[in-house]
């Protein structure tokens, strides 16, 4: 037996053959359903985010916020959470494994939680860094070290 995915015209593909968002909602659809309609289920799900294209994510952050019943946790490298989400719910983790989740200070109701993240990572002002500084010449130096390593083999 295989699964296979039906779009409007189009003839049905295996569901091997679909995006990885779409394999990742398939996947979770069960768990959704369940946290949806549910008070009493707290879905966890790492990595909400991965293969899910940004809009998408936003739209059913957005359906689960207003609407579901049960209790939805997750991580996300997507800053479209940000966007869609009420401020008060959502947690960033810091560089301090002592104090490992913080709620972002200072913000605004006019405030949009994307940048004031992006500001905070930028210039600090939280009272915990949220951001481990990248060494951008050390990157570019091991790059150009693993290339000539790379053609001279």
């Amino acid at each position: 037996m295989e699964l296979v995915s039906v779009h409007s015209d189009a003839p049905p593909i295996p569901i091997r053959m679909e995006s990885a968002g779409i394999i990742k909602l398939i996947s979770i659809l069960n768990a959704l359903i369940q946290a949806f309609g549910n008070p009493s289920i707290c879905l966890v799900i790492d990595e909400l985010d991965a293969g899910i294209f940004e809009y998408m994510l936003g739209e059913l952050l957005d359906i689960f916020s207003k609407s579901a019943k049960g209790q939805m946790i997750f991580t996300s490298h997507n800053l479209r959470a940000l966007e869609m989400l009420d401020r008060d719910s959502i947690m960033f983790s810091t560089t301090n494994p002592y104090h490992r989740y913080i709620h972002m200070k200072s913000i605004k109701a006019t405030n949009n939680l994307r940048d004031v993240y992006l500001r905070g990572i930028t210039l600090g002002g939280q009272d915990e860094s949220i951001y481990q500084e990248t060494d951008s010449l050390k990157i570019a130096r091991a790059f150009r070290k693993a290339g000539r390593k790379a053609y001279n083999e």
